[in-house]
């Protein structure tokens, strides 16, 4: 049976009230007072609900995170940056998976706003003017990691330069004697990743004067398979386009590509150099070993938390707004040939 906080006070020889007192206003008690009353909660061993005090001291030391998918590769370390600084900061995370839907990103706000948390990390799709409506009705802080607000409502985002990341890509296959370079991009018209990271590929090779190529490119959605099935289509297309080297944006669809040209009877990179996006722990387990971009998702993660408990412990101060990039990294490993 549920030990509550009428049984504390009546095994302390106090009132309830001043049971709720010790939970939520300590100061306010003197400490014999508070010493007896924890002392019985001790001896019950009775456990405060977290809900039921945030409702009087309007504290729940909860933070909600909304995510794209469970299953997705990097959510592991991002979500590990995330509860590591929440933890050190005396704050608990209440996960919402959206499963790639923006009708259930939506949702996610509203179940996290009615489960009292003080604030909200987003990493789920780009935040347009469709969510306008309901975060000005959330009133709570709001800070995102790995995507960026375009609607009217401009919130602190926290990231890479994916422009400037697969530009660099591409910088290091042509330092490499690569000039055929082809592309495995995400969805443009869905998510905002696919948008920024196809437009540092095509920054790339206009910068370098190979040219931008459509038929060097392939549209995946991060996964495994698509990656698969874009290597498919463009060796297709291979007698033609004569490509050396394919970026992929991501690191599961740049495995992908592997596979497809290992089942394809081609060696990486003595075939075809393959490029990944993400350095998650699997790319270095493969054989080859993938190179690949590097994204610190820990410290994104990391940032956003330390952004949003500034926004909850200051709130009469100006919030922060816009982008703030981390550092991206170039990680060599096996996966590209030199043909210099």
């Amino acid at each position: 049976m549920k030990v509550t906080i009428r049984d504390v006070a009546t095994h302390a020889g106090v009132s309830p009230a001043t049971v709720s007192r010790v939970l939520n206003r300590p100061e306010l008690v003197d400490e014999t007072t508070k010493e007896k009353v924890r002392h019985s909660m001790k001896t019950l061993h009775f456990q405060p609900n977290a809900i039921a005090r945030g409702l009087s001291s309007q504290a729940t030391h909860t933070i909600g995170l909304v995510i794209p998918g469970i299953n997705d590769l990097f959510f592991t370390e991002l979500y590990g940056g995330i509860e590591r600084a929440s933890r050190e900061n005396g704050m608990k995370v209440l996960l919402f998976d959206s499963q790639h839907s923006r009708s259930r990103s939506l949702e996610g706000f509203a179940f996290l706003k009615q489960h009292q948390v003080e604030g909200i990390i987003f990493s789920s799709k780009v935040v347009t003017d469709d969510y306008d409506a309901l975060l000005q009705r959330l009133q709570i802080p709001v800070a995102l990691t790995l995507t960026e607000a375009r609607g009217g409502i401009s919130l602190p985002a926290y990231k890479v330069d994916e422009v400037r990341a697969e530009f660099d890509v591409v910088s290091y296959l042509v330092s490499r004697g690569h000039r055929r370079i082809g592309m495995i991009t995400g969805e443009e018209t869905d998510d905002i990743t696919g948008e920024l990271r196809l437009q540092g590929y095509r920054n790339g090779v206009i910068h370098y004067d190979i040219g931008y190529h459509p038929e060097w490119v392939e549209v995946g959605n991060y996964r495994f398979d698509s990656g698969y099935t874009a290597m498919q289509k463009l060796l297709e297309r291979q007698s033609v386009n004569q490509l050396t080297a394919v970026c992929a944006a991501s690191d599961e669809m740049a495995l992908g590509a592997m596979r497809c040209l290992y089942d394809m009877g081609l060696h990486v990179p003595d075939d075809m150099s393959i490029v990944g996006f993400d350095d998650l722990t699997m790319a270095r387990m493969t054989i080859p070993a993938l190179t690949t971009v590097a994204q610190p998702f820990a410290e994104i993660g990391a940032q956003a938390v330390h952004s949003l408990l500034g926004m909850i412990q200051h709130p009469k101060e100006p919030k922060p707004t816009g982008v703030y990039y981390l550092p991206h990294r170039m990680v060599e490993r096996e996966s590209v040939r030199s043909l210099l």
